[in-house]
């Protein structure tokens, strides 16, 4: 009987692939291929209580959808939103993002928000002159809060803390000052402006009632040059005795005494024809002397520089009255060169 031999089959060992029937089939289901969730991120910018968000989200298909929680009961579905906070503070903001495969990803991070600084206010203001009188108009303004106080300096010394002063100015010559308003807001902070204008004495005859009489009208003519000056009682056509025209500055000096029936006797030389230097104030008046008068006495001034007129009643009543013709003055000014 012959002896039964094994029978071995060997394999050589699989380096690169395997042979059939030998080793492991390496051709089985990959992880390659599976759908990853998209990762959500996202940077910001702030300004005061205003942020810009920019996605920056990334997926191995489409992101499709945004969804942001801006941690104050806020959000917003647009890929880059801008969202403005009521307060300041840290808030934790939420970008939720989902893809084409309706995978999602989230995100968070905390923005820090604060309300602006303070801006100072603008100052500014107009400002108009009648002779050496100027108005000046407060124009300020704070957009972000309320202007409470008011410094305006006028360039001769003088201050004032109105809000829109008038400045009466005392030069004899045209002169250019510099004015400057400073403004406060309700914050604290102030800001100014300067401006240039330019005042000047003009020949204007400005009339106003004699305080708490009104008996008579006063006058203040003011010289924008060196003058002599003179005053002339032109014409009347009046009934009552006793209406006085006087100078009362810088010379104290009665003219006439019952301009009704005085004959004419002007001109009258003010202050002997003495000259009078630009700037300086002439004032007069005029008192009726009407006993019975039932309307105060007024005076019309008409004219420029260097002659005005000076129309007066005297206030007694009757038909057309008041004319205004009881006593025409002439007020002339002759400058010296």
């Amino acid at each position: 009987m012959r002896p039964i031999r094994s029978l071995y089959l060997w394999c050589a060992p699989v380096v690169l692939s395997a042979a059939l029937g030998c080793g492991k089939d390496s051709n089985g289901p990959s992880d390659g291929g599976d759908d990853l969730a998209p990762k959500a991120d996202f940077s910001s910018t702030c300004s005061g209580l205003s942020c810009d968000f920019t996605d920056l989200s990334t997926d191995d298909g489409q992101v499709t959808h945004f969804a942001w929680e801006f941690g104050d009961g806020n959000g917003a579905s647009n890929r880059n939103p801008s969202h403005t906070f009521s307060t300041g503070g840290e808030f934790s903001v939420t970008l939720t993002v989902t893809d084409d495969k309706n995978l999602e990803g989230s995100r968070s991070k905390t923005v820090s928000v604060s309300l602006p600084a303070n801006g100072a206010p603008t100052a500014d203001f107009s400002v108009t002159c009648s002779s050496l009188e100027c108005s000046f108009t407060d124009l300020s303004t704070d957009a972000d809060g309320t202007v409470v106080a008011w410094a305006w300096e006028f360039g001769d010394d003088a201050t004032s803390a109105d809000q829109s002063p008038v400045h009466p100015y005392q030069f004899a010559e045209r002169t250019i000052v510099p004015v400057k308003l400073t403004v406060t807001d309700n914050q604290g902070l102030s800001s100014s402006k300067t401006a240039e204008i330019t005042v000047s004495p003009a020949a204007t005859l400005k009339c106003e009632d004699a305080p708490g009489t009104g008996q008579f009208v006063s006058c203040d003519l003011v010289l924008d040059k060196d003058s002599r000056v003179t005053v002339n009682l032109a014409d009347r056509s009046c009934q009552a005795h006793g209406n006085t025209f006087e100078m009362t500055a810088p010379v104290p000096e009665v003219l006439f005494t019952d301009g009704c029936y005085t004959p004419n006797t002007g001109p009258f030389a003010l202050n002997n024809g003495a000259v009078f230097a630009a700037g300086t104030h002439l004032k007069a008046q005029v008192i009726s002397g009407a006993l019975n008068q039932v309307m105060a006495p007024a005076l019309h001034v008409s004219g420029s520089f260097p002659q005005w007129t000076l129309t007066f009643d005297d206030g007694v009543a009757g038909p057309g009255e008041p004319d205004f013709n009881d006593l025409v003055i002439t007020v002339t000014a002759d400058p010296v060169e």
